[in-house]
Formats: structure tokens, sequence, C-alpha cells
């Protein structure tokens, strides 16, 4: 995006901007199996994943057995909550760090097996004109760190990323500059949005059930430390 452009956006006001997306929205690729018509849509539809995320070691969980509980004894355990069962179909290493439109991505396991995928999105993500494509390569990284997950949380997974994506350049509050914080966070036990209701329920944001269970530090799937923290999820 050229400088002008960008002092354009920065112009719009926030109600402007947000016209703008819904229009965008509602031509944009995406998940159209829920509109806000169908409330009980809003209910959690998945359950604790399987095939869950690899942990800090590069290892995957099974795809039929769910990720082994990790001990309440708090974050030191995340590292080592899920058993090193197998590395993705490729058996390629790990790789959490930079790329064109991801600066890092962590992952946040909860002792009941749920699970928290947060990629910092770069400058050229946040203003990319080709957002579909932008997508594709952050759901690329994504697998390259975390491995195949579970076709049971894909769809949901890839459309709340579909969304922050589309959604990136709405002004935030409270001192945030974007709407969707420094993160993108896409979490297992959201139900897909459908792009028709990607404004209504913030992105997937007000559906499904948060977990109960203990939360667990997050950590890059490449043993790399991460550099900073995800703070979750935002409007």
């Amino acid at each position: 995006m050229t400088q002008q452009r960008r002092s354009t956006v920065g112009l719009i006001g926030t109600a402007g901007l947000l016209a703008a997306v819904a229009i965008t929205v509602a031509n944009a690729g995406g998940s159209d199996k829920a509109s806000d018509a169908e409330a009980p849509g809003d209910q959690r539809t998945t359950g604790p994943a399987t095939g869950t995320p690899r942990d800090s070691t590069g290892a995957g969980s099974s795809d039929r057995d769910p990720t082994a509980t990790a001990s309440a004894t708090g974050p030191a355990s995340a590292a080592t909550s899920a058993p090193a069962a197998r590395p993705d179909a490729a058996g390629a290493a790990p790789y959490c760090g930079a790329s064109h439109y991801a600066e890092e991505i962590t992952v946040q396991r909860w002792a009941g097996g749920d699970f928290r995928i947060s990629l910092w999105p770069t400058d050229a993500a946040r203003h990319a004109d080709d957002r579909d494509g932008a997508v594709s390569e952050m759901w690329a990284a994504i697998n390259r760190c975390v491995g195949t997950l579970d076709s049971t949380v894909t769809e949901s997974l890839q459309d709340q990323l579909r969304c922050h994506e589309f959604l990136a350049l709405v002004p935030g509050s409270g001192g945030e500059q974007y709407a969707t914080g420094t993160t993108f966070d896409i979490e297992s036990w959201r139900p897909t949005p459908g792009r028709r209701r990607w404004i209504s329920t913030r992105c997937g944001n007000t559906l499904g059930t948060d977990p109960t269970t203990t939360p667990m530090k997050a950590y890059r799937p490449d043993g790399v430390p991460p550099r900073s923290q995800p703070t979750g999820e935002h409007a």
C-alpha cells in the first residue's frame, strides 16, 4: 500500500471505516455457513481438539488421541504438556519466526486440551491489497509452526484468521492502535462464525464457551523463546 493510501485510511473515522469493512466483508470469501439469524450456532460446537499443535520440542500430538491433560502446577509445565507422538505429515522441522506476513507465532494450551494460536501480523499483512492471498500465506506459516491440525477445528480457525485479516485496519479503543490488538488470535473452542457474522460476533470472539481449565504459558513449537506474550482476544 502506498503512503497516500495509508494516509487516507488514517483520515477515515471509525464509523466510516467499519461501514467500508462491512461492504468488503459482504463480498469477501470465507465460510458462509453461519448468519446472524442462526442464533443456535452461538453455542459451542467444538470440543477439546485432537491433533493439537506441536509442543515446544517440535512434536505433535496424535490425530486420534486427545492431548494429555497437563498438571495444574502452573505455566512451567506448558512445554511438556503434550506427548511427543508424531510430527506433521511432511516431517518438516517447525518454524515459528518471521516471514512476509507474520512476525512470530505462538501457541497457548489449556489443561483440558483447548488451545490458542497467536500470530503477530507484519505491516505488510495489515495493509495487504490481496487479503485472501495474505490469509493463505499466514495459514501456511501457521502450519509450518504448529503442524497439521485436526479437520474439526481447521474451518473455524481459518475463518477467525480471515476475519482478523479483513478487519486488520479497524481502529482500536482505549489506547490500542487496532481493534484486533497486536495479535491475530485464533482459538480451538470457537464455532465457525461465517463472514456474515464477522462484525456482530467480533470475529467469533463472542461465540463458544471459554476454557475453565488451567491455562499454560504461551510457547513457540520450534523451541525458540517467544519475543512477547499474547494479550488475548480483542474487539
